[in-house]
């Protein structure tokens, strides 16, 4: 199931989603609108014509160029601030084992999964006629047809990789994801996919390891390898996230929130929240109905 950036609530869609293998494609108008933000296991491929746009992934913002290959790992939470100009947006999403198996240099690779957010040094006379046959193409549900622009987009990307790339975002110091191997990528995926429609339940580092068939110690050593945290950190960084967008879109009682993100008493919540965000839930409600 693709991503469906256009039918989002406000709140409810915190939410991982994944397409399996392959790539999904679209092509729309960009906007910021009230999309919360969101993350999927994919590496995200976006590029801009007659526009450009702001992300913020999870605070920190990054400026998108126009006609500039941007590539990311979808699985820190991310959403849209900012769209200057009226221009399209087309995006592919490349599932985790796809991405994995291309021969791409690792630096390249170890940038992006250690969320480092990539772009081409350069516009390409040639990318703009690729994207826009992509989105000619966008509705296609041929197999013969996903595949060749699975194809087409490995070959663009690897070329990015090896012709010129630069950071707009650095990537985490303490991540080497390309030192994993075998299935780890898939099992990972497993992993992300279980947090990410199970947080609000009591789920156990167990519970997240039995889903993707691997034992606690390794789910907990692939975790800190791909994304620099553990498992329970993770999980609690998730329902901060989701506590966040019921704060600033809801007057829920904040005992609702804690209770409809995941924790089970105020006093984790407080804890979390404070650690991770830096002040209490209703300091943090009242700076955002302050800004607007």
């Amino acid at each position: 199931m693709p991503p469906d950036f256009d039918n989002h609530s406000a709140i409810d869609d915190y939410h991982l989603i994944t397409q399996g293998h392959g790539i999904f494609l679209q092509h729309h108008v960009p906007n910021a609108m009230d999309e919360p933000y969101h993350v999927h296991p994919s590496i995200e491929v976006n590029y801009l014509q007659n526009c450009e746009m702001d992300y913020s992934f999870g605070g920190r913002t990054v400026t998108v160029p126009e006609q500039r290959f941007c590539i990311f790992w979808a699985a820190q939470p991310h959403r849209v601030l900012d769209v200057r100009g009226t221009g399209k947006i087309t995006n592919a999403y490349v599932s985790l084992e796809e991405f994995w198996s291309w021969p791409l240099p690792s630096d390249f690779v170890n940038a992006i999964l250690a969320g480092g957010v990539v772009i081409a040094n350069r516009a390409r006379r040639d990318d703009a006629p690729l994207a826009e046959r992509f989105a000619r193409e966008v509705a296609s549900n041929s197999d013969q047809m996903s595949r060749l622009h699975c194809l087409e987009l490995q070959s663009r990307i690897t070329r990015l990789a090896i012709t010129g790339w630069e950071l707009i975002a650095p990537p985490r110091a303490d991540a080497d994801a390309t030192r994993i191997g075998g299935n780890a990528i898939f099992h990972f995926e497993k992993i992300l996919r279980y947090i990410a429609t199970h947080y609000i339940e009591a789920i156990t580092l167990g519970d997240v390891a039995k889903a993707a068939n691997v034992s606690e110690n390794y789910a907990n050593t692939l975790s800190k390898k791909i994304i620099g945290t553990t498992i329970k950190a993770h999980i609690t960084n998730v329902r901060v996230y989701r506590a966040r967008m019921l704060l600033a879109g809801t007057e829920d009682k904040i005992i609702s929130i804690a209770l409809d993100s995941g924790f089970r008493s105020l006093s984790s919540f407080y804890e979390a929240f404070h650690k991770l965000v830096g002040c209490s839930p209703a300091e943090f409600r009242s700076q955002v109905q302050l800004r607007g």
